[in-house]
């Protein structure tokens, strides 16, 4: 493997572990990049979180607001429910991840509203051409994540949608594409090379084949999913940003708790297991490449 990866976890990964716990436990794990998720980040303390990340050479990668989308779509991110407090929650989140510098603050587009995919579609570019403004102002990227439909479907559910989401609220060179395994186990791979240029960073999970549901994640290579040729694909068109680990094992916080849930793993057991498995599959698919 000549092509050292750019290795993260985001905390929705480590879901139960302290901010200040991380801060020690990813760099001991050979990890250095961190997903934040604002949840986390109590209190008017930002400049000092920021600088204590630079100190414990952790870079912010794909970070998750509050509310990253006007509109629900799954148990994360459930509440508010009003669209437009939603919003002007998340206008306040793209400010404050600026001082962490992060690789991209991450959008979601969420689910059609009431059966009308056109009206809440329209509302959502509407949402994210303010949202680039806002972005370009404070200085960050922001990374919209394609989302597979679950019940109540999904407005942004394939590469190509993303695309013309991003485009239609003038958001080239300001919103990227976030793409998570778990998510896009139906996309065709030459989407990905197509569209490689867009792509802001990929998350990395695997699910088992007997897996219980979107809380239920196994780690890279431990299941069924293509992690391998997602990373060859993005690798041979070119891809040398940031993978992150992202794994949901619910332990009931959910409600829908798993057997032997990895939320429940000590830290740093499960960025240890996670960096390994991954780098696994890494040195595969590149080997591929290189070969």
């Amino acid at each position: 493997m000549t092509d050292q990866p750019r290795f993260a976890a985001s905390d929705g990964t480590t879901y139960h572990a302290p901010f200040v716990d991380e801060l020690d436990a990813y760099p001991a794990a050979g990890v250095h990049g961190l997903g934040l998720w604002e949840f986390k980040l109590e209190g008017d303390r930002d400049a000092e979180r920021a600088a204590a990340m630079k100190d414990a050479g952790l870079h912010a990668t794909f970070c998750f607001p509050l509310t990253p989308g006007i509109f629900t779509g799954n148990a994360h991110f459930a509440h508010p429910k009003d669209p437009d407090a939603r919003l002007q929650i998340l206008r306040e989140s793209v400010r404050r991840f600026a001082v962490y510098e992060p690789e991209a603050v991450c959008i979601l587009a969420g689910a059609p509203q009431g059966g009308d995919v056109a009206e809440s579609r329209r509302r959502v570019v509407a949402a994210f051409t303010e949202l680039v403004e806002i972005a370009r102002d404070a200085g960050v990227k922001l990374a919209l994540e394609v989302i597979s439909p679950g019940s109540a479907g999904s407005l942004c559910q394939s590469i190509p949608e993303a695309a013309d989401l991003i485009t239609d609220a003038g958001g080239e060179g300001t919103i990227g594409i976030l793409l998570d395994n778990w998510h896009i186990a139906d996309e065709p791979l030459q989407n990905i090379a197509d569209y490689i240029d867009a792509i802001a960073g990929i998350q990395v999970c695997d699910r088992a084949a007997d897996s219980g549901g979107r809380f239920d994640r196994a780690l890279p290579g431990r299941g069924v999913l293509d992690v391998e040729g997602v990373i060859r694909t993005a690798h041979a068109a070119g891809y040398r940003g940031w993978y992150e680990l992202e794994i949901f094992s619910d332990d009931g916080t959910f409600g829908e708790p798993v057997a032997d849930p990895m939320w429940q793993w000590p830290t740093s057991r499960l960025l240890t297991e996670g960096r390994a498995a991954f780098e696994t599959v890494y040195a595969r698919a590149t080997a591929a490449v290189q070969g």
